[in-house]
Formats: structure tokens, sequence, C-alpha cells
């Protein structure tokens, strides 16, 4: 259980490097690259920046960041790791300076100790057997070494020119996160802190990084999305997010969902329904958006839902507050109906915005039948409840009303889709 034990770590001031004081945007490619033989290479990252730049940027997309594979061999004897010249033969600083010029930022994949995961695979040095790769810490000397790079990784990574760091811990639980923090700050190069790790493991306040993850990895399936969106829900109670320091659930599967084959999975019916299902959830949690399905040739209602303007804005909110679920008609809706109740497989979730606004997620959880949903007060945030009137907008619609008394039944939304309110006292 999550919640007793963060009750222990308790919470400090966010991370002050002055940086990411809204949740960042970007391209990561593990979710449709992942751990592949093929790897990630040089092309593939720059093709993927020039159609951030085109495509994306506009929206306020920016980094183009890197994953675990780029690597390769041992580190050097002076301790440096070796990039992999096969796969990126002009070297990180080279891409860093491509991306840079294209008025985008470089992001890159670091992990605790000898190795970098992905280190002893296909792609990497299958002779990497003797460092802290994945699973070392199940296993004894000399098998697994115990040495720690911080500061010669930061340094590294600074005359590189990167502008966020992805720090994993190889599977294992790693002490080692402030530490890694201290050693950014310590370049004087302004590096956005992302922590691959939920906060059992290592984010114990939110001065620890500027985003971890909440969770394990996520797959390309609907009921993924719907049980991370709740566990950082969870997590967000007691481990307060704000301006410089936000809950990852991990990457967006937009675009994924549908289209990557999951083993096991049942297949996606809604593929575009539940990557607006996704988006909206990541959005009013003010969750990192890290797009990860191939942006080279993205198109229809993937780009339509990554660039809709309405929701962005309500993840980009100044008031920087997370929306909650305030209201759970049942999930797993794939499962057999354990009542007659029409309003079983539903969730309500709403957040306040600047302004005097707030922002409401009605999801129908249903895979069979379209709903009507509503919206109460009692659904609403306990500091919007006095406000009577609402002009009223649905995101990805754009369908508005105006001068709204709550309730509002909002009719008509289809199995495994959402309705987005954004919703402003009326003038």
């Amino acid at each position: 259980m999550l919640r007793p034990l963060l009750l222990l770590f308790g919470s400090t001031a966010a991370l002050d490097n002055g940086l990411a004081i809204t949740p960042p945007m970007g391209f990561n490619p593990w979710n449709c690259y992942g751990n592949r033989g093929d790897g990630v290479t040089e092309d593939i990252v720059l093709n993927a920046a020039r159609a951030m730049a085109a495509k994306l940027a506009d929206s306020g997309y920016k980094f183009v960041n890197l994953d675990c594979g780029w690597s390769t061999k041992h580190r050097d004897s002076e301790g440096n790791l070796q990039v992999n010249s096969t796969r990126f033969p002009h070297g990180m600083k080279w891409l860093a300076d491509q991306i840079h010029g294209m008025g985008l930022k470089f992001g890159m994949y670091g992990a605790l100790g000898y190795h970098q995961c992905c280190s002893a695979n296909s792609f990497g040095d299958p002779t990497a057997d003797d460092g802290s790769g994945p699973g070392c810490n199940k296993e004894k000397p000399p098998k697994c070494r115990n040495e720690t790079f911080y500061e010669r990784d930061a340094a590294l990574w600074a005359s590189w020119g990167i502008d966020l760091l992805k720090f994993d811990g190889c599977g294992g639980k790693f002490p080692a996160v402030p530490a890694m923090r201290d050693a950014l700050n310590k370049t004087g190069r302004p590096i956005v802190y992302s922590v691959h790790s939920d906060v059992t493991q290592g984010v114990m306040h939110d001065s620890d990084a500027n985003f971890w993850r909440t969770g394990p990895d996520i797959g390309a399936e609907y009921e993924q999305v719907l049980s991370r969106a709740m566990i950082t829900d969870n997590v967000t109670q007691y481990l307060p997010v704000g301006p410089g320091a936000w809950a990852d659930p991990d990457m967006l599967q937009v675009g994924n969902i549908g289209r990557i084959s999951v083993p096991g999975a049942v297949p996606s019916l809604f593929p575009d329904a539940e990557g607006r299902t996704q988006f909206a959830l990541w959005c009013l949690l003010k969750s990192p958006l890290l797009i990860g399905t191939f942006i080279n040739n993205i198109t229809g209602a993937p780009l339509a839902t990554l660039t809709n303007a309405a929701a962005i804005a309500v993840n980009q909110d100044a008031l920087a507050e997370p929306g909650t679920m305030r209201k759970d008609g049942g999930w797993f809706p794939d499962k057999p109906r354990p009542t007659t109740n029409a309003a079983y497989g539903f969730q309500i979730w709403s957040g306040a915005l600047s302004q005097g606004g707030a922002a409401a997620v009605l999801a129908n959880l249903e895979g069979n039948r379209t709903q009507s949903l509503t919206l109460s007060s009692d659904e609403m945030p306990p500091s919007r409840a006095s406000t009577t009137k609402w002009d009223v907008a649905e995101a990805f619609t754009g369908r508005e009303m105006k001068g709204v008394t709550l309730p509002l039944t909002w009719p008509a939304i289809g199995p495994h889709d959402v309705a987005m309110l954004v919703l402003t006292p009326a003038k």
C-alpha cells in the first residue's frame, strides 16, 4: 500500500533548479522502439526532432529524449560512458547541437552504477555481465560492481549539452536520487531531472527531482492507462506536485493503443477514444506529456489529440494543481458487470484551474455502450463550490455552453471515451 508508506516521507520544497515550472512536454522513443534488436539510431532521433519541430513544437513539445540503449561495452579506462558509435556515428555533442539548432531540447538517459541498462543485449555488449546492469542487485560480487559515477557522468552529459536526464536504477532500489541531483546541479548547466523509480524506491521528497515515476512501465492497453492514472492520483495526495516537481505515470501511448501489438492483451476496438482518455487524464493530473508513439508519420486522431490546445492548457495551467478522481462507478470495464446499475462503469475527475476555473473529465469505462454522465457540484473541486454559473467548453469536440448551472449531464460519451470539460465562471 502506497499511502501509509508515503506518510513516513513527508515533503519539502520542490527541487530548486528553476526548471520544469510547468510539466515538461516532448518525445521518448521507448514505447515505440523499446528494447528492440535494431535499437534507436542517430537518424531515428533526428527524424523525430524534425517531425516535432514541424508538427508539435507550436503546441509546446520541446524535449527530444533518448532512452536506454545508446551506450555500448564498458566504461573506458577513466570511467567514462561510451557511445555506440555504430548507431550514433557523430556522437552526442553533435546530436545535441542539431536538436538545439531546431529550437528544441535534448534529453539523455542514464543509469546507476557501472553499466547502463540495455548494455547486455543484442545492441549493446553481450559480455557486459560484471556491472550494475538489470538484476544486478540480486547477484553477488564479482559480477556486480559497486562504483558510483555521479559527478563523472553528470559532467560528461553536461559537456554534451543535454537539457534533461532520465535517471534509472536498472530494476533495483537505489538511494542515489539526491546524489545525482546534486551532481547535475554542480555542473552549472540547467538540466531537468527525471527519476525512473516509484516513490517507494527513489523519490522521497518533492525536492529530489523535477518529476518522478509513480509506477511500472505502461503498456499500450486501456486498463493500464486507468491503473497508472489511479496510482498517480494516490501518490499526489501525499507527495505534492507543483512548479518544478511533477508526478509521472509514464509516457503517453496515444497513437500506440490498438496499433502496437501487446501479447496477451484484448485488441482495442476504440484506439482513438482510449488515446483521448489517457491524454485527458494526464493533462488533468498535471503529468509530463512525453509522446511515446512514432511521431515521424503521425497524423489523424492521434495528432489531433496530442495537439489539443484546450487539454494542453489544462496541463500547463499556472495554478499547477493536479486534479483527482471524485467519483468511481467501477473500472476494469471488460470484466462481467457485477450490477445492473446503469451508473456502473464510469469515473468523474476534476481539478481547479487558475482565475477561478476548473476542469473535469467524465470517463465512460464501458466497452459496449454509450453513456451520458453527469457532473454535479459534489464532484467539483471544493475551492470552486461557491461558483453557481459556468461557461463550459468540451476540449475534443469544441462544443460550448454558456451560463450553465450544475448538475450538467453530458450526453452520448462513447465506449472507452471521455468528455473533457473546461469550466470558467460565467460573466
